[in-house]
């Protein structure tokens, strides 16, 4: 199973972008979409059973939505709040397994209190649910080859 996160509060603008992601992309049959206002370590209990998951998260000073392989790593959040790569440490020292990840960093502009997007941020939305979507295909294009071989 494949998990999506969409990383964010819809009350600070642009910060909101990895929940409205995961909103707009709708049900998938083969993934679960869950939005946070942050990531904690209870997390790791939906980390434990899924095979992929992707982050979901806006990012200060790009210009383009990309997609980047991340891997555990020992990080210290603030207060309640971890890392993905810290969240994937956390899973994998427990669990003794974590699931392979990926960080989809969107452009984001506008961090203040709004309850809307940036023009910046809308903009960047159908890139990144286009993102998203090319991620889900990618397991199953990779399913299927597996199958034919």
């Amino acid at each position: 199973m494949d998990l999506v996160i969409g990383i964010g509060n819809p009350l600070r603008g642009d910060d909101g972008i990895g929940p409205r992601v995961v909103a707009e992309l709708g049900p998938t049959p083969t993934a679960e979409a869950i939005a946070v206002l942050q990531l904690t370590p209870e997390l790791a209990l939906r980390l434990k059973t899924a095979d992929r998951v992707l982050f979901v998260d806006a990012a200060v000073g790009e210009t383009g939505a990309f997609v980047r392989r991340i891997r555990p790593a020992c990080g210290h959040g603030l207060g309640h709040a971890v890392s993905p790569e810290a969240l994937l440490d956390w899973t994998e020292r427990v669990f003794e397994r974590a699931p392979d990840a990926w960080l989809l960093a969107v452009p984001g502009r506008l961090f203040d209190v709004a309850e809307r997007l940036s023009p910046e941020g809308e903009k960047a939305l159908p890139e990144a649910i286009e993102a998203v979507q090319a991620w889900l295909r990618s397991a199953a294009a990779a399913e299927s080859s597996e199958e034919d071989a």
